[in-house]
């Protein structure tokens, strides 16, 4: 802002205007001529025109620069709040950008809010039906949980009096089950000499008859240790062993050699050959026509010698077999030992001797004499001379009497 200079400061013009005034004054009252001397008045007032001037000069100086002093301190006064009204302008619409943004977002967390307010009702919602279907479902599980509770209860009352009703018809079905166990020791033992199984069920008839009691049980008790010690005196015969062990010699059957096949002729080098690799270089003009007719006849005896061939024979040899009596030589005696396998899981000791037998006169009759073919037939004469016969105990005597108590229990009721 600029400050208006005060009413009683004279400006520059008037004091200038003062000033020839002044001198004009002074001029007309001195003498005209110089040599007059002044009076004391008129030498005062020739001072006071160079100091009424510098006076003026002195005005004039400070009136201008009050007056710079005031226009231009106005102007950079003015420059300066015209930049502080600016820069309060643009913090101002900074602060409006920044309330508009505020409100923005103030706005978008209002919508948030209000989204989450509303799911959160909604799960309040879902909630509060989900516990109220809980609530009917553990009223109804409890109702269920009582009824199932009285029916147990029932039932076991049921099952407590169908248990004291059939106290004894448990001890009979426990009897039944030992005389089946009885029947199938003595059918496994007298119809495919089963020993091991035999004294299995007889151990398990045992062990089913110590749940129950009487003095007729006792019996039938004493009579099955007798026998499962009869049992147990049995030599043992390893029917498992003899059977694997005649499976790998029916494996074996192939690699045997059959007679005719070791006889066979040495092949020779060629007699032409051995003339010519032992014969020495000769040169053709040297020897001439007399050495390639001695060759010629020298071949020709060779060729003549190999046409005919003389041997000493000792013995008369058996022809060499075709493929067809081959393979039936092999696949003859894989059958007599095919049978021997099976008779030994039957129990048939006279038929596995038998066809042991067989087997053997077969090897020895098709099959060459050397050592492979006399280990093989070592191997069956070892199985041939196997005990398989076996003197079976009598193991019924439990099982009569224990019919026989059941028969009594029978009659009783």
């Amino acid at each position: 802002m600029t400050e208006k200079p005060a009413d009683n400061d004279q400006t520059p013009a008037e004091t200038i205007d003062a000033v020839p005034a002044a001198v004009s004054s002074t001029g007309s009252s001195a003498p005209a001529t110089g040599t007059d001397p002044l009076p004391p008045e008129t030498r005062t007032s020739g001072w006071l025109g160079p100091t009424a001037l510098v006076l003026a000069l002195a005005a004039v100086v400070l009136s201008g620069w009050a007056w710079y002093s005031s226009n231009v301190s106005g102007r950079l006064e003015l420059g300066r709040e015209l930049g502080r009204a600016e820069g309060i302008n643009r913090e101002l619409e900074r602060l409006v950008d920044n309330q508009q943004d505020m409100a923005d977002s103030l706005a978008a967390l209002r919508g948030q809010a209000e989204d989450d307010r509303r799911t959160l009702e909604a799960t309040l919602a879902a909630t509060s039906r989900s516990q109220a279907a809980l609530d009917t479902l553990e009223a109804q599980q409890s109702a269920n949980r009582k009824q199932v509770q009285q029916e147990l209860a029932i039932l076991a009352a049921s099952v407590e009096d169908t248990r004291r009703q059939m106290g004894t018809v448990q001890d009979d079905w426990v009897l039944e089950e030992v005389a089946q166990l009885l029947l199938l020791a003595n059918q496994r033992l007298a119809l495919v000499g089963d020993v091991v199984l035999a004294s299995r069920a007889l151990a398990l008839a045992d062990d089913r008859l110590q749940s129950l009691a009487g003095p007729q049980l006792l019996k039938v008790r004493r009579a099955l240790k007798a026998e499962q010690a009869a049992l147990a005196q049995l030599p043992k015969v390893d029917v498992d062993g003899l059977a694997l062990t005649l499976a790998a010699l029916i494996e074996q059957v192939g690699e045997l050699p059959l007679k005719g096949d070791e006889d066979r002729p040495a092949w020779q080098v060629p007699a032409d050959a051995a003339a010519l690799t032992a014969a020495p270089e000769t040169s053709p003009d040297a020897a001439g026509n007399d050495n390639s007719l001695a060759q010629v006849g020298r071949k020709v005896l060779d060729d003549l010698s190999d046409l005919v061939r003389v041997r000493r024979v000792d013995q008369t040899r058996v022809p060499k077999l075709t493929d067809a009596q081959r393979f039936l030589a092999y696949e003859n005696l894989r059958l007599h030992l095919l049978s021997a396998q099976f008779v030994l899981l039957r129990r048939q000791p006279v038929l596995f001797k038998e066809n042991l037998r067989q087997a053997r006169q077969w090897l020895a009759r098709y099959f060459e004499p050397v050592n492979v073919t006399g280990d093989y037939d070592a191997s069956l004469v070892a199985l041939q001379n196997q005990p398989l016969v076996v003197t079976l105990p009598d193991i019924s005597g439990s099982l009569v009497l224990l019919q026989a108590e059941i028969q009594r229990r029978e009659a009783a009721q």
